[in-house]
């Protein structure tokens, strides 16, 4: 497993690799490290070697599992991220409990399974990944194809983390001379494969990373719309303590064009833009498991922005809102814009698309929501809606307040220093 760790931790890109070893256990002991770290990533993946059943999964070859079979009892999950693959680069993977290792074996399995390649950790993977909420990509690289034959002998060659165990492979080696030839001619072809396989490691983490994670009622994903004029830490502080709260997949930021229930005139939306993309970017900024990214859907339809056209723009492009309704997809918005609710366009509508999740703002209480909340849905029968109100802090921000003082050349604590720049540049918010 030495060459497979060392092949994804040179692919370029800053992200944490656990070394595991062969079989379901290996998988369960890597996910309990992952649950240790700081920030649990959002998105993991399973990169290594396979082995090859049938044409065009041949030796020396890579690919991303758009489908794993558990052999074992028949079933079967897709992958939540392969529809971002490169074309013509996915295909489906077994999982076994033992190496496949002669041709007739390979043939039986690949009937049985309907899979083009064999593994012995994708089923407890994908298992694993998904009871915790995180999008998962298996990318393969291929040593053996359908008519080699596997030497057995490598299960005992490794420990339970990967490692070689170099006085067993010695002794096997003397044991069988020709194993040794045969086993640096497996790591000849592992290491070309492996090569190919990290071309589509690097493109599924960029892909992945611009892309909303699949969600469900146990993980929604949040959309929070407003002007960011100028984005504060609060907001995206907000964003994701409610991330947490709520344990989302995915949070989409959507900067609108016009808010047609302010008659306040905005900074260009171009500089709206940047603005949010710096604060974003900026290194202090906390840390979360959700994907967070920010839809231009509201600034390129221009005009006044309505939620519900919103919508009907982002749920197509996020995995699981159709299947799982509107409870998987939330709408994160101040207690003030909760109040005027009844005045958004096609209000109705929004709710069967999404369920808001309310973050109380002073001069607001949590009792005189919930007292709100109660009243607003016996008028229109909406039956429950107090599970709407999220558990978190207050959020106390005047925007107006903010600008009236970065126009005074002021530096209000929580704008990002980038934000600061921006503003300066562009002389925004003077009288």
């Amino acid at each position: 497993m030495l060459i497979e760790r060392k092949a994804a931790e040179s692919c370029g890109r800053p992200v944490p690799v656990i070394q595991c070893g062969i079989g379901r256990d290996a998988i369960e002991r890597a996910f309990t490290r992952i649950d240790g770290l700081p920030d649990r990533p959002r998105h993991a993946v399973l990169f290594g070697i396979a082995g090859g059943l049938r044409e065009p999964c041949d030796r020396e070859t890579a690919w991303v599992i758009d489908r794993v079979v558990d052999a074992a009892t028949g079933s079967s999950t897709h992958s939540p991220t392969a529809r971002l693959a490169p074309p013509k680069s996915t295909t489906t993977v077994g999982h076994a409990d033992t190496i496949i290792a002669t041709p007739s074996d390979r043939v039986a399995f690949a009937e049985r399974t309907g899979a083009n390649l064999v593994d012995m950790e994708c089923w407890a993977f994908a298992q694993a990944a998904s009871a915790r909420g995180m999008a998962w990509t298996v990318i393969r690289a291929v040593s053996d194809g359908p008519l080699d034959e596997m030497p057995i002998e490598v299960l005992d060659l490794v420990d339970a983390d990967g490692n070689p165990k170099v006085a067993a492979a010695a002794a096997a080696v003397l044991r069988s001379p020709s194993l040794g030839a045969r086993l640096m001619t497996l790591q000849s072809r592992s290491s070309r494969a492996l090569a190919r396989a990290q071309a589509l490691l690097v493109h599924m983490l960029d892909a992945v990373d611009g892309a909303p994670v699949a969600c469900s009622t146990a993980h929604p994903a949040l959309i929070m719309g407003g002007t960011f004029d100028p984005p504060h830490r609060c907001h995206l502080g907000m964003l994701i303590e409610a991330c947490r709260t709520v344990s989302a997949s995915s949070a989409i930021i959507v900067p609108a064009a016009a808010n047609p229930l302010k008659d306040a005139k905005a900074a260009p939306p171009a500089v709206r833009w940047e603005m949010l993309q710096a604060a974003l970017h900026d290194p202090d900024m906390p840390r979360t498991s959700a994907a967070i990214m920010v839809s231009g859907c509201e600034l390129e339809r221009g005009g006044a922005s309505y939620t519900i056209d919103t919508l009907r723009t982002l749920l197509p492009l996020i995995p699981g809102s159709t299947e799982h309704g509107p409870r998987s997809v939330r709408l994160l918005i101040g207690s003030d814009a909760l109040m005027q609710l009844d005045r958004w366009r096609d209000w109705r509508a929004i709710l069967d698309l999404a369920r808001p999740a309310v973050v109380i703002r002073p001069p607001h209480t949590v009792d005189e929501v919930r007292s709100w909340l109660t009243e607003f849905s016996q008028r229109y029968g909406l039956g429950e809606t107090t599970d709407w109100l999220l558990p978190v802090a207050p959020v106390d921000l005047s925007s107006t307040a903010l600008r009236a003082a970065l126009g005074r050349g002021e530096r209000p604590n929580g704008i990002l220093p980038a934000v600061v720049e921006i503003v300066e540049r562009h002389r925004l918010y003077r009288a």
